[in-house]
């Protein structure tokens, strides 16, 4: 019997990067619902009421990412603030209230909320290495500084490890189980785990690929400090090719980004399938060079 193939190993071969894939959704709900629950599609999950379901199709069409959320019993979270305890038609009424661009009032957790993708309705991959890495980051995080969560579907199920750290809605993809300590004390001092980190949540696709060039030169030359973009530098030299003028730290970097192509198989479901990987092109960075002068 062949070996069973999962597309999160299909594209770490390929080479796929997992920083530069655009920004977050504006903001996140996540509605505690069992594991064993969940459904594809999440607002389809066993037991949920009608009502409920649409609600959430609401809060989607308005750009907020309802997530189902295990690891706890608190009810209902949005932008730190908490409800412990919701029914179905108060979870609708809240939705549809964000959904209108209102805010949510009550109690505010002050902890990092950390969620990882375990779905396995929505992929192997997510099962796979999710589940692995969440229970890693249950067994390594403080409680009293971190919430760890158990989720549905993020995005980018070749990627799972899948996470996303709020408040700050940073995205990161392949983390392992051996990197979580090191990851934990990124998050906590604030600042980005570059082997893993999908890019700045507020920037396009090029210009996350170029942060995160800014930021490994800045790791690599013990330069510490935010990335902050002056503009693009220079036009093009070629066809799908951008460069980028940014600031990190007191010095001055030109990062160009170029685009390239990948063979992309996005769900497990498509190896099944037999038929050929999709044709994804991604923004690479291909150069960073520094300029002799200060930033003021």
């Amino acid at each position: 019997m062949a070996e069973r193939r999962f597309c999160r190993d299909l594209c770490l071969a390929r080479g796929e990067p997992v920083a530069g894939l655009g920004p977050s959704s504006r903001s996140y709900v996540l509605l505690h619902w069992p594991r064993a629950h969940w459904r594809v599609p999440r607002f389809r999950s066993h037991l949920m009421p009608d009502f409920l379901g649409k609600a959430i199709q609401t809060a989607n069409a308005a750009g907020i990412h309802v997530a189902l959320v295990d690891g706890d019993h608190i009810g209902f979270t949005h932008e730190g603030i908490i409800r412990r305890s919701v029914t179905a038609e108060q979870a609708e009424s809240l939705l549809l209230h964000i959904a209108d661009g209102g805010r949510l009032d009550g109690e505010r957790d002050e902890r990092v909320t950390i969620i990882c993708c375990t779905d396995a309705k929505q992929d192997p991959c997510c099962a796979r290495y999710g589940f692995a890495t969440w229970k890693a980051l249950r067994q390594a995080a403080d409680p009293d500084r971190f919430r760890i969560l158990q989720s549905t579907h993020l995005g980018g199920c070749r990627f799972a490890a899948s996470l996303l750290v709020l408040p700050q809605r940073a995205r990161y993809g392949r983390l392992e189980p051996f990197e979580v300590e090191d990851f934990l004390d990124c998050v906590g001092a604030g600042v980005a785990y570059l082997p893993a980190y999908r890019g700045n949540p507020l920037l396009d696709a090029p210009r996350q690929a170029a942060e995160h060039a800014a930021l490994s030169w800045a790791a690599q030359n013990g330069v510490s400090g935010e990335v902050s973009f002056r503009d693009v530098a220079e036009p093009p030299s070629r066809e799908n090719s951008l460069a980028y003028a940014l600031a990190v730290g007191g010095h001055r970097l030109t990062v160009t980004v170029e685009q390239s192509a990948f063979a992309v198989n996005t769900r497990c479901t498509t190896i099944e399938s037999g038929g050929d990987p999709a044709q994804v092109m991604r923004w690479i960075a291909t150069a960073v060079v520094v300029d002799s002068r200060e930033t003021q």
